[in-house]
């Protein structure tokens, strides 16, 4: 049967793991968004990318010679290049957040982490401070049960020693 204190240790090892479970929990959720907003941003530069040359390709082949379709497709490309940088630039903010926040939260849980390891090694010691008091309590009491078992029920010898007086 466990004593109160190893229940007591056991409760706080379960909330130690449970802790540390949530935090990688919580880490690895992070670097999945992170992922996928960098997938994101690579695939949405593919794409207007690849639009920029289909347009580029068909003005090309449509308007040989022909000056204001020539700038309606530059106007288009320079719309093109500032929705990419702002799109970018968005995403390069939202990256910056989201490591600033896994930091933070690093910082934090390794500092509950290190508080709940310094009151672990507290209660081991107080624990082996109060087992130690215990087993000299309890010597202590054998040693004076003893001492009243051979006041109450002298040895034989001495039983017989005083009946032949």
């Amino acid at each position: 049967m466990l004593t109160s204190t190893e229940k007591i240790l056991s409760v706080v090892a379960l909330a130690l793991t449970v802790a540390v479970g949530f935090s990688l929990l919580q880490y690895n959720s992070a670097m999945d968004e992170m992922t996928q907003l960098r997938q994101e941003q690579v695939e949405h530069v593919d794409m207007v990318n690849q639009e920029f040359k289909q347009r580029v390709k068909a003005v090309e082949l449509e308007n040989i010679g022909q000056g204001k379709e020539i700038k309606r497709g530059q106007d288009r490309i320079t719309a093109n290049t500032k929705l990419i940088y702002t799109k970018a630039d968005s995403l390069g903010s939202l990256i910056d957040d989201l490591a600033y926040e896994i930091k933070r939260v690093d910082r934090d849980l390794t500092k509950k982490i290190k508080n709940v390891q310094r009151d672990l090694e507290g209660l081991e010691d107080n624990f082996d401070s109060e087992k130690r008091r215990t087993r000299r309590d309890l010597s202590d009491i054998k040693k004076q049960l003893k001492k009243l078992d051979a006041a109450v029920f002298p040895p034989e010898e001495e039983v017989e020693g005083d009946k032949k007086k």
